[in-house]
């Protein structure tokens, strides 16, 4: 049984359906959709949203509406938000993925706190819902599965590279400003294999192959191309 939010009208469900999808809203601002055609994608999406059948040349005239309202938007732009941003690339992490039930969460956790005190450097432990993710440098981790019977059942991914950004509290505040950075990573070839937002800072596991690459996108986005080569030189 499909649950519709009926209090939703067509122009509000199109707006949030464009709003979420970071690519078609920056096509939208910079006038290069076709309206027609972006009506016919996102109809199903509307129709589950609101709970109401919208012709095509309805969400063509909503998808428009919008559209012009972006002209005059005032939020800043992500991609100019990164000039303050700093970032860290560190390669010969591996990813670790503990599935176990969420009763077992608290003591998994405190397990791998009290053992960070022996390791290079605090790991980043995530807790999500049917699992937490563990990401740390691989002599860490070989310290850490010594000790904890846990790890003796983890799924995990070795040779991969660890991205930091840390955001200006502006870049935080930003609309869209993961969306975009992930986004741009992937237009460049880079695979990201996990991210995670934080308060200030996006962490990001990528292949060891693709490390430079993305610390290289991400520099010439935050310096720009002239910049870059002076700071380079």
């Amino acid at each position: 049984m499909t649950i519709h939010r009926n209090s939703v009208s067509v122009p509000e469900a199109v707006r949030d359906t464009l709003t979420r999808n970071y690519p078609i809203y920056q096509c939208l601002k910079m006038k290069l959709m076709n309206f027609h055609s972006l009506a016919e994608l996102i109809q199903p999406q509307v129709q589950q949203l609101s709970g109401k059948e919208a012709s095509i040349n309805t969400l063509v005239v909503a998808i428009k509406r919008f559209s012009d309202t972006l002209t005059n938007s005032k939020s800043p732009d992500a991609s100019k938000v990164l000039k303050d941003a700093r970032i860290s690339l560190s390669s010969g992490i591996v990813d670790v993925t503990i599935r176990a039930p969420k009763t077992q969460f608290s003591a998994i956790v405190k397990e791998l706190s009290d053992a960070a005190g022996e390791l290079s450097e605090f790991p980043h432990i995530f807790p999500l819902s049917n699992s937490i993710k563990l990401i740390l440098p691989g002599e860490d981790y070989a310290l850490v599965q010594k000790k904890m019977q846990h790890l003796k059942e983890a799924v995990t991914q070795a040779n991969v590279s660890k991205l930091i950004l840390n955001l200006s509290p502006r870049a935080e505040m930003t609309p869209g400003i993961a969306s975009y950075i992930t986004e741009l990573l992937f237009r460049n070839g880079v695979n990201i294999l996990d991210a995670f937002l934080g308060y200030g800072d996006i962490i990001m596991v990528v292949d060891d192959k693709d490390g430079p690459l993305a610390y290289d996108v991400l520099q010439r986005e935050i310096h720009g191309p002239n910049q870059l080569e002076e700071w380079k030189s």
